[in-house]
C-alpha cells in the first residue's frame, strides 16, 4: 500500500489477502480484509459471499460480524427488524394509521376544547353547547381507543423486538462439527430444527433416552439435539439414592450412589448429525439464563426447540414431548416445511 497502488489494485490485494488467511485459518484477519476491501474500495459484497475460496470463512461466526459491518451486506439490526415485522406483518400499517388518526383527533380534540369553553361563557355567536359537548365526547373517545390501540402495537413491537435479539444471540452461538469445523447456529438454518437439552447430566441423559427410540422420525424431521450439561449434580438420581439409603442402610446407599453415578457416566455413541456439541458450554448458558428469565422459568432441567428459521417454537421443562412434536412438525422435505416452517404462533 506504500506504493500509492490504485483503487483496483488496491481492493484485489486485499482480497487476495482475505482468500490466503482464510487458507490459514487466519479468520477475523480475513474478515477484516473484507469489510476494509468493500467499505473502502468498492467491492461488491456478493463477490466475497459467493467466491468458493471464503466459503470456509462464510461458515464461522466472524462472517456474521462482517455482513454487520461491509457495506452491501445485509446488517443484523436490518436482519433483526425484518424479522420482528414478519411476526406481526400488519403491526407497521396499524402504527401509522393509529397514530395519524390519533394526532388528528387530538388536534381536533383542542379546537373543539376552545368551542366548547366559549359556548360555556355564552355571549353573542357562541357555538351551541349541546353540539360542543357532543364533538368533545368524541374526540375525546376516538382519541383514547386510537391512543390504546397505538399503545398496544407499540409495547407488542418492542416485545417482539426483545425476542428476535435473542433469537438472534443464539443464531451467534457455535457448535462443534467434527474435530476441527465449528459453525454458528445460523449456518444451520434451513437444515436442522436444534434442540436444546440443558441442566444436569441426568436430565440430558434422560431427554436423550427418550428420543432414541423415536430418533428416526425426528431426524427426517430435521431435528437435532444440543446437550447442554451445566452440572453432574442429578437431583432426581441423589433423591433415588437416598430413598435407597432407608430402605437397606448405609451399604446400600454407597451401592445406589454407585450406580447413579455409573449411570451418568455410561457411555453413549454419538451421531454427529443428530447430536451437536456446544463449543462454548459457558457462553450457551449464558445465553439460557437471559432465556429463562424472560420465560419466568427457574428450573434447572430446560429444553427450547428452534424452527428452521431460527425462531424458538417451543420451550419448557422436563423431558421434551418428542412424540408430540413428530405430530407437529413436518418433514423436510414436505411442502408444508417449504411454505410454513417458521410461520405462526409459538407454543
Amino acid at each position: 500500500m506504500s506504493l500509492r497502488p490504485t483503487q483496483d489494485e488496491a481492493r484485489a490485494a486485499l482480497y487476495n489477502g482475505a482468500c490466503a488467511r482464510a487458507r490459514l485459518r487466519q479468520w477475523q484477519e480475513a474478515a477484516d480484509d473484507v469489510v476494509r476491501a468493500c467499505n473502502e474500495y468498492g467491492l461488491k459484497f456478493e463477490v466475497a459471499a459467493k467466491d468458493p475460496d471464503l466459503r470456509q470463512l462464510r461458515e464461522r461466526r466472524e462472517w456474521l460480524d462482517t455482513t454487520s459491518a461491509a457495506v452491501g451486506a445485509v446488517s443484523s439490526r436490518t436482519l433483526v427488524s425484518a424479522r420482528t415485522e414478519l411476526r406481526a406483518p400488519l403491526r407497521l400499517a396499524r402504527l401509522f394509521a393509529s397514530g395519524g388518526l390519533a394526532a388528528g383527533a387530538g388536534l381536533g380534540l383542542i379546537i373543539i376544547t376552545g368551542r366548547l369553553v366559549a359556548s360555556l361563557r355564552g355571549g353573542p355567536g357562541a357555538p351551541d353547547l349541546n353540539e360542543s359537548l357532543t364533538n368533545f365526547a368524541i374526540n375525546s373517545a376516538a382519541l383514547a381507543a386510537l391512543s390504546w390501540v397505538f399503545a398496544r402495537d407499540l409495547r407488542s413491537l418492542s416485545r417482539d423486538r426483545r425476542v428476535v435479539e435473542r433469537e438472534e444471540a443464539l443464531a451467534r452461538l457455535q457448535v462443534r462439527m467434527g474435530s476441527e469445523r465449528v459453525v454458528p447456529l445460523a449456518r444451520l438454518r434451513g437444515q436442522v430444527r436444534p434442540v436444546l437439552l440443558a441442566g444436569s447430566a441426568g436430565y440430558v441423559n434422560r431427554s436423550m433416552r427418550a428420543a432414541e427410540a423415536l430418533r428416526p422420525e425426528l431426524r427426517t424431521r430435521g431435528v437435532a439435539v444440543v446437550p447442554l450439561v451445566l452440572s453432574d449434580e442429578d437431583p432426581e438420581v441423589r433423591l433415588q439414592a437416598l430413598k435407597a439409603q432407608f430402605r437397606a442402610g448405609a451399604g446400600a446407599d454407597a451401592k445406589g450412589f454407585g450406580k447413579a453415578d455409573a449411570a451418568r457416566k455410561g457411555a453413549r455413541s454419538r451421531d454427529a448429525k443428530w447430536e451437536l456439541e456446544a463449543a462454548d458450554v459457558p457462553e450457551w448458558g449464558q445465553w439460557l439464563s437471559e432465556q429463562r428469565r424472560a420465560a419466568g422459568v427457574g428450573a434447572d432441567g430446560v429444553y427450547v426447540q428452534v424452527q428452521l428459521d431460527g425462531s424458538v417454537r417451543a420451550s419448557g421443562t422436563g423431558v421434551p414431548p418428542w412424540e408430540r412434536w413428530i405430530d407437529e412438525l413436518p418433514e423436510l422435505d414436505s411442502l408444508q416445511t417449504r411454505l410454513t416452517d417458521g410461520v405462526g404462533t409459538s407454543v
